[in-house]
């Protein structure tokens, strides 16, 4: 069986990245562990941060966190599914009993482990993972072009889904990249939001107006755009200094920021918060029910993932892509 083993961090991500070696497939231990046999793995920045040593893991190490496949071996009590289930994996596995997942908050349970950040992940053939992670898709359904919605889908979901808009009303999504695209098509989907796209790159723009976008435009545009109004929402899926600035500067009075992309700083005049009632808020991936959520308009036809494969040989490259912005939606290793 192959797998992608982490045996060494490059900084710069130049060199070798991934070194492959043969690892034994996983079985399960407990009553309710699954075994995935991984038919595509999403490929995020998060595996960038963990490169660059922003992220600590131990090694070697099994990178990939954005996981679908077919379910291949379980435990005795494992009713939810099957052997030869097309399956979403949920990025995180709990027992469920905490007051977090209770309230619904999946992704804060204190105890939960993150295959692919703190456990082997789906950078290989197989992952080990839990009954509570399945979301279980129909029968004949290919699983590969789904996975980026165990991540990117999941946190532009929740995103989207915090916005309270009314018909008229303009969101502006900074950034139509990986996580931006699904948010055009979330948006169209389950808001009467008008949708603007914003990027620096053309093919981004092109599959932001492909995606549902009314306007795709460069930031310079965007002055002549607006023409003095101000967006009801602005989704931020960059994350930088520059995109966080103008997000909050392009908001008029109760407008709302959602924070979703990392590594910038916020900053805001108080004066500025207060005299004008700007929400700020940010995004941590999603809960378990918005992944079911994404999945079912997928599964309708509402949300088309722009995947880009790469045979999982090539994670290398692909991870190099990805650092450079050459990558155009989402890419996915393909065992």
């Amino acid at each position: 069986m192959r797998a992608a083993l982490m045996r060494s961090l490059v900084p710069d991500l130049t060199g070798d990245l991934v070194e492959m070696e043969q690892v034994p497939r996983p079985e399960p231990r407990g009553p309710h562990e699954v075994v995935v046999r991984i038919a595509g793995a999403g490929v995020c920045r998060t595996e960038l941060h963990i490169l660059q040593g922003e992220i600590p893991v131990g090694l070697p190490h099994v990178l990939g966190h954005e996981n679908a496949g077919f379910v291949e071996a379980v435990g005795p009590s494992v009713q939810r599914v099957a052997v030869g289930d097309p399956v979403l994996c949920y990025p995180f596995i709990s027992d469920g009993l905490s007051s977090a997942e209770r309230d619904g908050l999946d992704q804060w349970a204190p105890d939960r482990i993150a295959p692919g950040i703190d456990a082997p992940g789906g950078f290989a053939t197989h992952l080990l993972s839990h009954e509570r992670a399945m979301v279980k898709l129909p029968g004949g359904v290919d699983p590969t072009d789904l996975a980026p919605l165990t991540d990117a889908g999941l946190a532009a979901y929740r995103a989207c889904a915090k916005l309270d808009c009314k018909p008229g009303d303009t969101v502006m999504v900074l950034g139509a990249g990986g996580l931006g695209h699904l948010a055009i098509q979330i948006l169209s989907a389950i808001s009467p939001a008008r949708v603007v796209a914003i990027d620096v790159r053309a093919e981004a723009l092109d599959l932001a107006a492909r995606c549902g976008a009314e306007a795709a435009l460069q930031p310079e545009d965007l002055s002549s755009y607006l023409d003095g109004e101000h967006p009801a929402a602005v989704l931020d899926f960059v994350g930088s200094d520059q995109t966080a600035a103008m997000g909050i500067g392009l908001l008029g009075f109760g407008g709302h920021y959602v924070a979703v992309g990392v590594g910038g700083t916020l900053q805001v005049p108080l004066f500025d918060l207060v005299g004008s009632e700007k929400k700020i808020e940010g995004v941590y991936v999603g809960s378990y029910r918005d992944l079911v959520e994404v999945t079912r308009l997928t599964l309708a036809g509402q949300v088309v993932p722009k995947v880009v494969r790469y045979p999982l040989e090539e994670a290398n490259q692909a991870l190099l892509d990805l650092a450079a912005g050459r990558i155009v939606g989402r890419a996915v290793l393909v065992p």
